[in-house]
């Protein structure tokens, strides 16, 4: 099968979301022909900062400013036709036209109005998008209630388009039952559906082969996941865990190519953590304090601008308050949901976690994040870099001197930082990001151990 010169690799996150995987993408797109999709669907995120402008995507990969690049959204997908219809139309507002670059395959399982409704209804508790994700997927499983499909394809509607959608109208109308102004919910609901239908169909391709043909004749795939391994439907902590597999294995069952193709595994993580939703989070500076704090901001709609109004992030800096300190680096680097705005709970960098997610789906290098976020701990009262190291007994933080990043290269101590990160997970730091815009990158050609 492989006699040719074309293969595949995995970009993962490798903590709760959020990594900063779209810039590492972005980066990394000019070495390979295809940058595909194999899973989640709008729940994603996924900003990318160019010279030509900022997009936030949710379901296109993310190369998108490269004019030559193909991008394929996989079966293993959920896709959202209104949203996706939103994204096709921003993009092409800045200039940029997916006309012959974007396909989507016709097994993407369609996210019907009914899961948006349901989502929202259920999925408070956990912390989802509300995008209908997670209903859509427990849909695929279920496959057929009272006689009658409850999972449909993309490919339904290319066989019989006014079937397909007259079932989520029902679907959708039942759920709602006799609520006050559901007629019409569902009337403007499914009218934008088959508004949105209509520029998205152009680009849906019904070849299962579609990748398999093109690496076989040479062309190089980037696989660019969604969230992150930890919150993988199955190794990920139940119940506060995305509804799809996350791991880079499944890369080659949700994006459609057959695994012998696989080249290497790319993980990508951030210096300062963070996790959006609720869930396990060792690491999280406040603990308890913080999820509370977090999940009442985003039950309260309180977001980046709330939260400048009401608190001084230098001065919480200053504080010897773990739980102060987490808000205050939320407040300085940024850390809100792409999509919904939610304040994302605030951690320090956890070597043990990370080294078993290297470890347990065979990651071959790193790309660390949000490096020149870590200047801001020069300003607490330790003004030192804490990083979270080490098992049972001996699980502590070590910590780093602090440093400054003046614009001439790496600084020793951040040297120091990513050698310790190497020797603790044994994997390849490949490059850092030292800010959200594309030239903001460092690449290591070599490995730092040693050098």
């Amino acid at each position: 099968m492989k006699n040719v010169g074309g293969y595949a690799d995995v970009l993962v996150g490798l903590q709760y979301g959020d990594e900063g995987k779209a810039k590492v993408v972005d980066f990394l797109a000019s070495e390979y022909d295809i940058i595909a999709r194999f899973n989640g669907g709008a729940n994603a995120g996924h900003t990318v900062v160019s010279a030509q402008g900022t997009v936030k995507l949710r379901q296109i990969p993310s190369a998108v400013f490269y004019p030559d690049k193909l991008l394929y959204i996989g079966s293993g997908c959920a896709v959202g036709v209104v949203q996706l219809a939103e994204e096709i139309r921003s993009l092409q507002e800045i200039g940029i036209s997916l006309e012959g670059r974007l396909y989507v395959s016709s097994r993407c399982v369609l996210v019907q109005p009914v899961h948006m409704h349901l989502d929202q209804i259920h999925g408070k508790e956990i912390g989802t998008t509300g995008n209908g994700i997670g209903p859509c997927y427990a849909d695929r499983a279920l496959r057929m209630q009272d006689g009658e499909r409850v999972a449909l394809q993309i490919r339904d509607l290319l066989d019989d388009g006014a079937s397909a959608l007259a079932q989520m109208h029902k679907r959708y109308r039942a759920q709602l039952g006799t609520m006050h102004g559901a007629e019409t919910q569902v009337g403007v609901s499914m009218q934008a559906w088959s508004e949105a239908w209509q520029l998205v169909q152009s680009y849906v391709t019904d070849d299962p082969l579609f990748l398999v043909s093109r690496v076989q004749a040479g062309a190089c795939v980037l696989f660019e996941g969604a969230q992150s391994v930890l919150l993988d439907v199955m190794y990920g902590d139940q119940p506060y865990v995305t509804s799809s597999h996350t791991a880079p294995s499944y890369a080659y069952v949700g994006g459609d190519l057959p695994c012998a193709y696989h080249r290497k595994s790319i993980g990508v993580a951030k210096a300062v953590m963070s996790r959006v939703g609720s869930g396990h989070f060792p690491s999280e500076l406040g603990g308890a304090r913080s999820e509370q704090y977090c999940a009442e901001a985003a039950r309260n709609g309180t977001g980046a601008a709330s939260e400048r109004a009401s608190f001084d992030a230098a001065e919480l800096l200053r504080s010897n308050d773990a739980y102060k300190q987490g808000i205050a680096l939320r407040m300085l680097t940024g850390e809100y949901g792409t999509g919904s705005g939610r304040p994302r709970r605030v951690g320090l960098l956890d070597l043990t976690q990370l080294a078993d997610v290297v470890m347990l789906h065979g990651i071959d290098e790193l790309f660390l994040n949000k490096c020149d976020c870590l200047v801001y701990f020069s300003d607490t009262p330790q003004a030192c870099i804490p990083l979270l190291a080490g098992r049972g007994k001996d699980r502590d933080t070590v910590n780093f001197p602090a440093f400054t990043l003046d614009g001439e290269g790496i600084p020793f101590e951040l040297q120091q930082i990513l050698e310790f990160i190497e020797a603790q997970t044994g994997c390849r730091i490949r490059g850092i990001g030292i800010g959200p815009e594309r030239h903001q990158s460092v690449y290591f050609n070599e490995t730092l151990i040693g050098a």
